[in-house]
């Protein structure tokens, strides 16, 4: 597959009537802005990918690399040169790195972190891969996470459940002080499509409005399907999800699979029809003030 590398833009607030030229422009949002009723975008975490390069446009919102110096859970190993932007679509790539069962993956990270209350919501379609094709949150401190879509779309036969069903979690992490994890807190759910069609076959629309520190709306396609609502109980903080977060998208490998086997191969990963996560395009709002 030839790469051709292309890139984003924008930063500061504009209302929701000056977007006409985004990809999303005619999809209406699927949720109400609270008693206002009105939302404005929020640039630099929106992207149409209609740009050519990781040049400046790019690197106003986006990084290449995770924001910490972790190379990645399980066999994963984040590499810059594993995404692209080129033909409308942010491109995150997978590949075996040479002589190890480690696997290449792309990873973008936005450059600043952002809170509630905001909508989020992507158009993708994910990688036909064991690998995980996601769209995610994780604070500074890595203490809280937020999943609105984790999924394994690869198409071998003994994977069918998981490339049907996607995930969207919260993780509250409890850390000692080395940063390793003493209990992960989280309550994930699963949804399909009609007929239990693989997510991999087109692009969908992933979405979540991140209200407040208890409450999350998840979206498919539009449609709402999940009330994702914490009580103080589920956190030995009490605080919830409270903080500033990083939009994180990439594929990973993750040890739970790989550790039963569950790899995936130099022909899959050589695959340019397989190897691949698109990312059409991505918006973020938040009720205007």
């Amino acid at each position: 597959m030839k790469w051709t590398l292309l890139y984003a833009l924008a930063t500061v607030l504009i209302p929701i009537g000056t977007i006409g030229a985004q990809d999303w422009s005619g999809i209406p949002l699927p949720v109400a802005a609270g008693h206002t009723e009105e939302w404005q975008l929020i640039p630099e975490f929106s992207d149409s990918f209609n740009y050519r390069g990781k040049g400046k446009r790019f690197t106003k919102r986006w990084r290449d690399t995770y924001f910490k110096g972790w190379s990645g859970p399980g066999l994963t190993e984040w590499d810059a040169g594993h995404s692209a932007v080129a033909d409308g679509h942010l491109i995150i790539r997978a590949s075996r790195k040479e002589g190890t069962r480690r696997v290449y993956c792309g990873v973008v990270t936005s450059q600043a972190p952002i809170s509630y209350p905001v909508f989020i919501e992507a158009s993708i379609r994910v990688s036909n891969q064991v690998l995980s094709s996601n769209l995610w949150l994780l604070s500074e401190d890595d203490r809280r996470e937020l999943d609105i879509l984790e999924i394994y779309g690869g198409d071998r036969p003994d994977q069918r459940y998981y490339a049907t069903h996607a995930s969207n979690n919260y993780h509250i992490f409890v850390r000692d002080s080395s940063n390793r994890i003493l209990e992960n807190l989280s309550d994930p759910s699963h949804h399909t499509l009609a007929g239990e069609v693989p997510y991999r076959r087109d692009f969908h629309r992933f979405g979540a409005y991140w209200i407040d520190p208890w409450s999350i709306d998840i979206y498919l396609d539009g449609k709402l399907v999940r009330r994702l609502r914490l009580e103080p109980d589920d956190d030995p903080d009490g605080v919830g999800l409270d903080r500033p977060m990083y939009l994180i998208i990439d594929t990973e490998d993750h040890a739970w699979r790989s550790e039963k086997g569950i790899v995936a191969t130099d022909e899959e990963l050589a695959d340019d029809e397989k190897n691949i996560m698109l990312v059409d395009w991505i918006r973020t709002y938040r009720p205007r003030q």
